[in-house]
Formats: C-alpha cells, sequence, structure tokens
C-alpha cells in the first residue's frame, strides 16, 4: 500500500478511536444524567406527596374548624330616630388563612331574639381585636316608642286596667 493510503488509513481508525471514546463517553454521562433524573422524579414525587400530606391535614382541620359569634353587645340604649338599633359581635375560631370578611359574611348569628343570616358589615381589626359583625335591627313601638303617645299608650296598656263599672241605682 502506499504510503498516503496508509496515512490515511491510520487517521481513519485514531478518528474511530475517538468516535468510540465519545460515543463511551457520551453513554456514561447519559447514564449519570439519567439516574440524576430519576432521582430528581424521586424527589418531586416525595415532596408532592408531602404536600398531599400537609393540605390532607389542613383541610382535616379545617373540617373541625367552625367559626362562631360571641355574644352581641347592644352599642346604645337610647331609642334612635329611626327606632333601629345597632349591635356589634365579636367572631371567634378564625384561623389565619381564613377570608375572614367571607366567614363574617356568611354566619348566622341571633341578636335580640332574631336569627339573621348576615351582619350588615363586618370590620377587621387585627390581631388584638379580631373581627368584629354589625346588625341594624328594627325594633317595634314597645321596645322603642316613636313618641310620647306611643309611651303613654303602651304604659297604659300594661300598667293600667280600665273596669266598666254599671251603676247600682
Amino acid at each position: 500500500m502506499s504510503a498516503a493510503i496508509n496515512s490515511e488509513m491510520t487517521e481513519w481508525r485514531r478518528v474511530h478511536k475517538e468516535i468510540e471514546r465519545d460515543i463511551r463517553q457520551l453513554r456514561v454521562e447519559k447514564s449519570i444524567v439519567l439516574d440524576d433524573l430519576h432521582q430528581l422524579q424521586l424527589q418531586r414525587e416525595e415532596q408532592r406527596r408531602e404536600w398531599e400530606r400537609e393540605r390532607e391535614a389542613m383541610e382535616e382541620r379545617r373540617r373541625g374548624h367552625v367559626p362562631f359569634w360571641g355574644e352581641a353587645r347592644l352599642l346604645s340604649t337610647q331609642c334612635p330616630g329611626d327606632r333601629v338599633r345597632q349591635y356589634d359581635a365579636p367572631m371567634y375560631n378564625l384561623l389565619v388563612e381564613d377570608d375572614w370578611h367571607g366567614m363574617c359574611m356568611n354566619t348566622s348569628m341571633t341578636v335580640a331574639g332574631r336569627t339573621l343570616a348576615s351582619p350588615h358589615s363586618c370590620i377587621n381589626y387585627g390581631l388584638d381585636a379580631g373581627v368584629r359583625g354589625y346588625w341594624s335591627i328594627e325594633v317595634n313601638t314597645r321596645e322603642c316608642p316613636r313618641t310620647i303617645w306611643d309611651r303613654v299608650s303602651h304604659a297604659a296598656s300594661l300598667d293600667f286596667m280600665v273596669v266598666y263599672l254599671p251603676s247600682l241605682s
């Protein structure tokens, strides 16, 4: 064989060996990458299961948790001109992550003997004072008479009894 062909063959063998070495190196690297990928998938699945357990624990805690109203308080004992009395009450057992306004507006309360579906407003005073609901309740004339004559007629109906005695003569 000629020297040029011999040189080409030697060069081809050298390149072929480099390609085989590179392919082996790529297979090793692929194996390492696949191992790393598999490890990351396992870690991701473990993290997902941990988050799922946390979510289930939170849901379990939420199912056992029910916000409730404290005792309603009359804001003023005087009868206002419009015969609407203002009450407020604190809300208890709210979790930090709760939607305080939604819970407040969707929790019923008995105020002045009346069960009301929701307050007319809710205010969050922060961690110190908490959430309070406010109700406006129209009262009847016996609870809050409109005029002095309402008061007199109410008092007369309670305190005085008119007795008719026919004359005996």
